[in-house]
């Protein structure tokens, strides 16, 4: 069985829809803003307890768990880089999904 362009176009449009699904999902880990913001809803709600850190907690737990100040400060510049990092490929993502979406959509109108 052989496809056509319009089943072409649906493969790569839903592979490049959940490439940047999982680019977006995986650079939430890195972005201090988003763990900002939850942190401050945790709080909001009330959901913050000594057993349930929020994510700026955690986040200074890791780079107050280096031992020396050189770890610490190694720790905050990678905390830093990859903030940076995950907003660019967040953007990047928002693009790879708007070309995945033309792409099935162009199937869509091709079938």
């Amino acid at each position: 069985m052989t496809l056509d362009t319009s089943g072409w176009l649906f493969i790569w449009g839903g592979g490049l829809t959940l490439l940047a699904i999982l680019i977006w999902w995986r650079m939430g880990r890195y972005d201090i803003k988003g763990a900002a913001i939850d942190s401050a809803w945790q709080l909001a709600r009330g959901k913050r307890t000594a057993e349930n850190l929020t994510p700026i907690e955690m986040m200074a737990g890791e780079i107050g768990a280096e031992a020396t100040h050189l770890g610490k400060a190694r720790r905050t510049v990678f905390t830093v880089i990859a903030h940076f990092v995950a907003q660019a490929l967040t953007i990047a993502s928002y693009f790879i999904l708007l070309g995945g979406l033309i792409l099935i959509g162009l199937g869509w109108y091709w079938s």
